[in-house]
């Protein structure tokens, strides 16, 4: 059993990584609440879904309740975020430079927009998920989506601005 359970880990540690890190922008803390909400994750798993969405679901509410033992701001501005060192983190966790420069951007979303892309773009849940796991309607995730897209959009044009310089 420990065996499965270290495969298992194994196998969804980097997946996990890039979301914690997406979170919290520290590799530390990510590495603690993802190892938290692997293990809570598989005591309390059932049988009628994607362990991926459950897992990231867990780890979303342990880097809640380390925001609230922390009193900590959940919804950081994007302006006391030092992205350099958020970019690097991810980077190490993510072959593609595409996908890396991805989601650095995510990374640096609000909170709920944030929560949105991570579960659209690495767990490829439908809206229909979505909304259930976040506790939102269907077309609040698709109006979320759409701006958080708008958002991407603005920051890729930037960083093409900036390379161009």
């Amino acid at each position: 059993m420990n065996h499965f359970i270290e495969q298992k880990y194994i196998e969804y540690y980097d997946r996990l990584m890039v979301i914690a890190c997406s979170y919290t922008h520290d590799r530390s803390l990510a590495e603690d609440i993802v190892h938290d909400a692997f293990l809570k994750a598989m005591l309390s798993y059932k049988q009628n879904g994607s362990f991926l969405a459950w897992c990231c679901t867990v780890m979303r509410n342990e880097f809640y309740d380390h925001c609230r033992r922390n009193r900590l701001v959940a919804d950081i501005s994007i302006s006391d975020i030092d992205i350099g060192s958020g970019t690097d983190l991810l980077q190490e966790f993510i072959e593609d430079e595409e996908r890396a420069k991805l989601a650095a951007m995510i990374a640096r979303l609000p909170i709920r927009q944030r929560e949105v892309m991570i579960r659209y773009v690495y767990i490829e849940d439908g809206d229909e998920e979505i909304a259930a796991a976040l506790g939102i309607s269907r077309s609040n995730v698709r109006q979320i989506r759409s701006r958080a897209v708008k958002e991407l959009k603005k920051m890729a044009a930037g960083d093409d601005r900036e390379e161009r310089r």
